[in-house]
């Protein structure tokens, strides 16, 4: 009876990884705990191996029964022997867990053909970092900031012409006294000339209106 040593790491964190040693002769399920236990994740949902080649596409599929009572036609974790599936010195496997969720996929290679001796398997042999979690936990200070950048006001970004409507005029106000239709604000006795001629309108008769038009009234009969 031999004794296998694979090495079994998470495709997106290559630096954590465990040596997971197990019997010849046990299960894909028996692997497939010792993998939960070994990662801290809590087997809550649907899990597969799947045979894979060098470059690590997947191949025969070999699922997890949740429910012995919905046993269906397929090859399941619980009554595959590993040894069934090791054709390599390097085999390798692809590990999927929860994949209508997170989806974890971690890769499993053969390292190392032991003999057998008189301890208890499966066993993690090694570890090497801490796994990630297997939830992202969320704080109520998180669903704050959520709420606050939903609020935040647009911020004026650099280089965009942004004044008061006061700063308008005052420009515009300026800018009409350097060109050359500008504005020229009027004497004292400019004001007074104007005041005189309007008066001089005002005090214009009928009769004066009638001469200077050239138009006489027609007598009666």
């Amino acid at each position: 009876m031999s004794v296998y040593r694979f090495k079994v790491f998470f495709e997106d964190h290559e630096s954590i990884w465990r040596d997971i040693e197990i019997k010849s002769t046990q299960t894909f399920e028996d692997f497939h705990f010792i993998i939960q236990k070994a990662i801290n994740f809590d087997d809550a949902h649907s899990a597969s191996f799947y045979v894979s080649n060098d470059t690590w596409r997947k191949g025969k599929e070999i699922r997890i029964l949740r429910s012995r009572k919905a046993l269906q036609a397929g090859t399941w974790m619980h009554e595959t022997k590993i040894a069934k599936f090791v054709d390599d010195p390097h085999q390798k496997f692809v590990y999927e867990f929860d994949p209508d969720g997170t989806c974890w996929v971690l890769f499993v290679e053969l390292s190392k053909i032991l003999p057998d001796s008189p301890v208890d398997y499966p066993r993690i042999a090694k570890s090497n970092g801490t796994a990630p979690a297997q939830y992202k936990v969320t704080t109520p200070a998180d669903l704050v900031g959520d709420e606050d950048d939903e609020d935040e006001l647009p911020v004026e970004e650099p280089g965009k012409y942004v004044h008061k409507v006061t700063e308008h005029f005052s420009e515009a106000e300026e800018g009409a006294e350097e060109g050359p239709m500008a504005l020229r604000t009027k004497t004292a006795e400019e004001m007074e000339g104007d005041v005189d001629m309007v008066a001089a309108e005002e005090e214009e008769t009928p009769e004066d209106f009638e001469e200077e038009s050239g138009f006489e009234e027609e007598e009666e009969v």
